[in-house]
């Protein structure tokens, strides 16, 4: 079979998909009903998390300078300050939202593909789907209709849906998307803005006429969201700037609009992404809130935690219940971020006098504490993320070290190469293809057929969060490709907690 996987959907679920099997070796067709890239930007925010994991791809630096680093959210109520949030307080070396175009994000991800000889078949869509027997396992046959209504049955070993919200394999399946509609409409519109507003902050503002939040895009362009506007048309310049001038209390014009839209908020999920050989992530799995600027980071990390995993059960190096655990940790993310921009959408949208007043009354206070804008910026930026108690998180976990199933932190430390030590991140040393063994204290580092292992010490002055990750003691941290700890052992049984962790979840 020449083309294992067939990923249906070439937005940034799917760019992601292809790019992490691609680079695996793994053969994928790349399917777009679309007859070309779009050319309207819908999410516009990369979050910390995502840049983390596009930085140990190569892929962040070309995308962070194509965008614009936000470090400072402003809140308003009634047009007053409540609370700065900095996200100086994010313990990640992007300390900060990055704004961008969903059109770059799709360019730099469509590039990569591309250097790895992927490209997206344009004007491609999938018209049926099906599987060749009644058994959960039966191989899936696709019917696509390609340019010029030619029709084309193929057999993939794997199909990946990433084709959103309305996605025909979730459908066809039979999967309920199961959540509700927001309820009220909301608006939208990419313009330049003069006036008083910082052009590279964030700025949210909640109050009894409804919500508006101004997202910075670079050389004072803004995209304005905003709630209960009861005009049924296509908002125009003149309707946004009453908006904004009913919200914002601040002296600025708008002008010079470039898109505008309207929109109504889903809050949906499916309560599986594996039927068989059918996966599924991103909008075809989830949709909701725009609200923190999640979306589209799910959807990605989705797929890097569902890629390495895939290419290892088709190359043969694990069994296919590894799978299993790509929805048993996905799910609980999902459900917990549609909760939480559910909760935030209606605070922060409500007319409600009571909740008008706590929301000015407590935000203040609770903004300006530091656990509470750390907690708040780890959220957002989605470094908060972890696998704890997850299916691969079961492995021995040595004192005063890291839990398996969090994020691998990214403290400055120093790595044994070619007989010195030099310089790095811990992030740096993740292999996005395979597992890695950090090794701290005295003695050699074990060998491990299972990983590469990598003798670490503390650099000067970064011991303390060095011992926070690897402990006071001798120790050895496995991390999974993607960077997430499996274990963490006394250096002296880190080898057999590896085997055993490797025979329990990899023997084929």
């Amino acid at each position: 079979m020449p083309h294992p996987v067939l990923i249906v959907g070439a937005g940034p679920t799917g760019l992601t998909a292809a790019y992490e099997l691609a680079r695996q070796g793994v053969p994928v067709r790349l399917i777009e009903k679309s007859a070309s890239p779009a050319t309207t930007s819908r999410a516009i925010a990369v979050q910390a998390r995502t840049l983390e994991m596009l930085a140990q791809r190569g892929l962040a630096d070309t995308l962070v300078a194509r965008g614009v680093q936000t470090r400072i959210a402003q809140f308003y109520g009634e047009g007053a300050p409540l609370f700065r949030l900095d996200f100086a307080h994010l313990e990640s070396r992007f300390p900060y939202i990055l704004f961008v175009s969903q059109v770059e994000t799709e360019t730099v991800l469509r590039e990569a593909c591309a250097a790895l000889g992927v490209e997206t078949e344009w004007n491609t869509e999938l018209v049926a789907i099906a599987r060749e027997g009644h058994d959960a396992q039966a191989g899936p046959i696709a019917v696509l209709r390609g340019p010029g209504g030619t029709l084309e049955e193929l057999r993939p070993d794997w199909v990946i849906a990433s084709g959103g919200a309305h996605s025909l394999i979730r459908r066809t399946l039979n999967l309920p998307f199961e959540g509700k509609s927001v309820g009220q409409g909301f608006v939208l519109g990419d313009q330049m803005v003069s006036g008083a507003m910082a052009p590279e902050e964030l700025h949210i503002f909640s109050s009894g006429e409804g919500f508006l939040g101004m997202f910075p895009l670079g050389g004072r362009r803004f995209r304005l969201i905003a709630s209960d506007v009861a005009d049924s048309e296509q908002p125009d310049l003149e309707t946004l700037q009453q908006v904004f001038d009913a919200r914002a209390h601040l002296p600025a014009t708008l002008h010079d609009l470039t898109w505008s839209s309207r929109f109504a908020i889903n809050s949906r999920m499916v309560g599986t992404l594996r039927v068989g050989r059918f996966l599924l992530g991103g909008d075809a799995a989830h949709i909701h809130s725009p609200a923190g600027g999640q979306g589209m980071n799910t959807g990605m990390q989705d797929m890097m935690n569902l890629g390495w995993k895939l290419a290892r059960v088709i190359e043969g190096t694990a069994p296919e219940n590894l799978l299993d655990s790509y929805e048993a940790e996905r799910l609980p993310v999902i459900r917990d971020l549609l909760h939480g921009t559910e909760a935030l959408t209606a605070n922060m949208a409500s007319t409600s006098p009571v909740r008008r007043m706590l929301i000015d009354h407590i935000s203040p206070y609770l903004g300006s504490r530091d656990l509470v804008q750390e907690k708040v910026a780890a959220r957002m930026g989605q470094i908060a993320i972890g696998y704890e108690g997850g299916p691969l998180a079961d492995g021995p976990h040595a004192r005063g070290t890291i839990a398996p199933g969090a994020r691998l932190p990214d403290p400055l430390l120093e790595v044994a190469r070619d007989g010195a030590w030099h310089p790095a991140h811990a992030q740096d040393l993740v292999d996005p293809s395979g597992f890695v063994l950090l090794c701290a204290g005295d003695g050699p580092a074990p060998e491990s057929p299972f990983a590469k292992s990598l003798k670490l010490r503390p650099a000067p002055d970064h011991a303390e969060a060095f011992a926070q990750v690897f402990g006071r003691e001798g120790t050895a941290v496995l991390v999974r490709p993607d960077g997430y700890v499996a274990l963490s052992a006394p250096l002296a049984d880190a080898a057999r907690a590896v085997a055993a962790y490797a025979e329990a979840h990899f023997a084929s």
